[in-house]
């Protein structure tokens, strides 16, 4: 699959200006969501009883802390870590309802992996939280450009994540 062509201008200009209105409810809730695509919309769960996160990071205690928390929330988790295991899951049904998506992992960039997601016909419209330690507004703005729902820097409060994983899912 290839990846979705570059965003417009306009939307990167877009993206550029909310990320840095952005950057203070970054700094006092300690995550930053975008709710251009999921205003006022729920996402019923694709199994029809829990919603499914799937949670890409290479850091293995986050991805236990992360799991466990969203567990405890009520939500069924997925996890990879690398290339390998991300395509895996994504062949593996049902699909997911939300990902959340670290950039920085050995083997790819998260917002190459973000590209092909929205390339991708069959998961195109699935809502992606990057979760990653890259704050700065070129960053989010980059993130939120290429068509992220949300985004939250590292560290982050977990109760923000599990916040933020709601916000988008409606």
């Amino acid at each position: 699959q290839k990846a979705a062509p570059p965003p417009p201008p306009e939307k990167v200009a877009s993206a550029r200006k909310e990320a840095s209105t952005g950057t203070p409810q970054l700094q006092k809730t300690g995550f930053y969501v975008a709710m251009a695509r999921h205003s006022g919309m729920r996402i019923p769960p694709r199994n029809g009883q829990r919603h499914s996160v799937f949670i890409i990071e290479d850091d293995k205690a986050l991805t236990e802390l992360v799991g466990e928390v969203l567990a405890k929330a009520g939500f069924l988790t997925r996890f990879a870590r690398n290339r390998t295991e991300i395509n895996a899951e994504f062949n593996k049904a049902p699909l997911p309802d939300i990902v959340l998506l670290d950039v920085s992992l050995p083997d790819a960039d998260g917002f190459q992996i973000l590209e092909r997601i929205r390339g991708n016909p069959k998961i195109k419209a699935m809502p992606v939280i990057m979760m990653t330690g890259k704050s700065a507004v070129t960053d989010v703005a980059r993130g939120l450009s290429l068509g992220a729902d949300g985004y939250v820097t590292k560290p982050f409060k977990i109760s923000g994540l599990v916040r933020a994983v709601n916000t988008v899912l409606g």
